[in-house]
């Protein structure tokens, strides 16, 4: 500026065109470019002393202190659960055959639960049969609706009857939580199972219990020493589940002496429950005092 007399004059013209206030030209664009290199300076040292706390941490979490106290064990991702197994059977009948989503299905504390889309215009009979151990079957209107199956555990057939045709698919029960249990007599190692066949003069009743009670009372059994139940192969197993061969289980002082098998008087849902058989013990069965009483070795 010492050659140049004007270039300060210059310099404060264009200052003061920049924004500056004139009264205090150059000494004002020098301290604003002062405070612009302290805040820079600031910001580099802040940067410098986040990048050793975090680089600190950092150490602490990798365990790098050599502190095993300090470490932080990295957290585990929880184990992926296995699928779980259904435990409803959808089946839809549909006009032209039979749907099933699932190829297996688990058991709920009482059995098989089934649940039926008939959508068909007409009442569908759907059945679940258990090679020549089990058949359950019921008919449906139509819409939706539910059953339940106390079937054993294994390769089932189930099928929607449609036009007189019965249309089926398998599927696998599978006993996940090991609900079942094969219902049997209990019976003196002794003993033979023998069944009664000569039922006459039992009477009918629309209970499944008291129709057993009437038979068991007519062969002459105390039957005040006898408790009738449902099948005790599910857990929560119910009396009167739809299938061919409704049995009652009878226990005497906690043990199983006797299943009687039932039927209804005819075709009415609604009809009384007869008895047609009594499988028991023979020392149980020998009880029976009513003349006329056949029994046969099971």
């Amino acid at each position: 500026m010492k050659g140049d007399p004007n270039l300060r004059a210059r310099l404060e013209r264009l200052a003061s065109n920049a924004g500056d206030p004139p009264e205090r030209g150059l000494d004002r664009v020098a301290a604003r470019r002062h405070r612009r290199l302290r805040r820079r300076r600031g910001a580099v040292v802040t940067a410098a002393a986040l990048a050793v706390l975090l680089g600190s941490i950092s150490l602490v979490m990798d365990g790098g202190s050599g502190d095993d106290d300090l470490a932080v064990s990295p957290a585990r991702r929880p184990a992926r659960a296995a699928p779980q197994l259904p435990d409803t059977v959808v089946v839809h009948c549909t006009p032209t055959g039979i749907e099933i989503p699932v190829a297996s299905v688990r058991p709920q504390r009482d059995g098989m639960h089934v649940r039926v889309f008939n959508e068909r215009a007409t009442p569908t009979e759907v059945r679940v049969v258990k090679d020549d151990e089990w058949t359950g079957r019921q008919v449906f209107k139509f819409g939706m609706w539910s059953m339940v199956q106390p079937v054993a555990p294994g390769t089932l057939r189930i099928g929607c009857v449609i036009d007189g045709v019965e249309r089926s698919l398998t599927v696998e029960l599978v006993d996940v939580n090991g609900y079942y249990r094969k219902p049997g007599l209990e019976c003196p190692s002794e003993d033979k199972e023998i069944q009664i066949t000569d039922l006459a003069g039992a009477v009918p009743d629309p209970q499944m219990s008291a129709a057993t009670y009437s038979v068991l009372s007519s062969k002459g059994f105390p039957v005040e020493e006898l408790e009738p139940g449902p099948v005790r192969g599910y857990p929560s197993q119910r009396l009167g589940g739809p299938t061919d061969d409704p049995i009652v289980q009878v226990d005497r002082r906690g043990d199983t002496v006797a299943f009687v098998h039932l039927r209804r008087v005819d075709d009415r849902p609604d009809a009384p429950w007869s008895a047609v058989a009594i499988d028991g013990c023979q020392s149980f069965l020998a009880e029976a005092t009513a003349t006329g009483t056949t029994a046969a070795a099971a």
